[in-house]
C-alpha cells in the first residue's frame, strides 16, 4: 500500500513561480512523518520547513521515496493565461507530477491524495485522473479535497517541499537586487513596496506576473497605458532538489 500526496506552493502572488510538489512512499512510512513533525506547510515556521524538506530527501535516497517537483515562471503563467485559466494550468501540473511518480513501477494499490485548486473537489480530482497515463490504476484512487495538506501528512510533505521551492526562489530574487520582496503575494506591505520599481522600466520586471490585476493596476498608475503582452517563453521544466546529499 503506497501514498501519494500532491500540493501547490504560490497560486495568488503577483511575484514568482508557482511550485507544484508530489511525494511518494508506502503507507507505513507515514508514522515517520507524524515523527517528524510534517505538517501543511503554513503552520510550520520557516527553520522548521527547511530542516523538514532537507529530511525528506534524506528518507527518498535512504528508503526510496519518491519526490518531483514542477515549477511554472511568471513568464509560462502569463502566456498560459491568455486564453487558459489558473485552474487548468494546476490541473496539468497536478498531472504532470503524478505520471511522473508513476513513471516508475506502479505500486499494486494505494491512495493519490490531493489538495484540491476547484472549487469543485471531485470535478478537480477527475480532471487530474483524466490525464494520468493509464488510469485509473487498479486498487488506486485520487482523493481530492480542499485543504488536504492539513488531513492527510503526505500531502504536508509535499506542501512543505513546494513552500520551500518558492520560498528560495523569492529569497534568490531579493539577494540578487538587494531588496526585500517580501512574500510576493499583493496583500504583503513589502510586495506592495516594490510595485512602482518593478513597473518602472520599458516592461514589467521578468519575475512580476503581468497578468495580475494588482500588476496591471501598477502599470496604469505608472505609465498610464496598459501592461504589455508577455512574448512566447518556454515550456515548463522540472525543479530538482535544492540541496546537495
Amino acid at each position: 500500500m503506497w501514498l501519494m500526496g500532491i500540493d501547490e506552493a504560490g497560486r495568488g502572488p503577483c511575484l514568482g513561480p508557482l511550485v507544484v510538489a508530489g511525494i511518494s512512499l508506502p503507507k507505513e512510512d507515514e508514522i515517520m512523518l507524524d515523527k517528524m513533525g510534517i505538517k501543511d506547510s503554513k503552520l510550520i515556521p520557516n527553520d522548521k520547513r527547511i530542516e523538514c524538506y532537507e529530511w525528506l530527501y534524506q528518507q527518498a535516497t535512504k528508503r526510496g521515496w519518491r519526490i518531483e517537483v514542477l515549477k511554472a515562471s511568471p513568464h509560462q503563467i502569463d502566456n498560459w493565461m491568455e486564453n487558459r485559466s489558473l485552474n487548468d494550468l494546476e490541473v496539468g501540473m497536478f498531472a504532470h507530477i503524478s505520471n511522473e511518480l508513476f513513471s516508475f513501477e506502479v505500486p499494486k494499490r494505494g491512495i493519490l491524495h490531493i489538495d484540491a485548486c476547484d472549487v469543485n473537489e471531485e470535478k478537480f480530482g477527475n480532471k487530474v485522473g483524466s490525464r494520468i497515463i493509464g488510469w485509473p490504476h487498479p486498487k488506486w484512487e485520487i482523493v481530492s479535497e480542499h485543504g488536504a495538506d492539513s488531513k492527510h501528512l503526505v500531502v504536508g510533505a509535499a506542501s512543505i517541499i513546494a513552500k520551500v521551492v518558492r520560498d528560495s526562489e523569492i529569497e534568490l530574487l531579493s539577494k540578487n537586487e538587494s531588496v526585500d520582496f517580501g512574500s510576493g503575494y499583493p496583500h504583503d506591505p513589502k510586495t506592495q513596496a516594490q510595485m512602482a520599481a518593478l513597473v518602472s522600466g520599458n516592461i514589467p520586471h521578468e519575475m512580476l506576473r503581468w497578468v495580475w490585476k494588482s500588476s496591471q493596476n501598477a502599470w496604469r498608475e505608472h505609465h498610464n497605458n496598459e501592461i504589455p503582452i508577455r512574448p512566447r517563453g518556454e515550456p515548463l521544466l522540472r525543479e530538482k532538489n535544492l540541496f546537495d546529499f
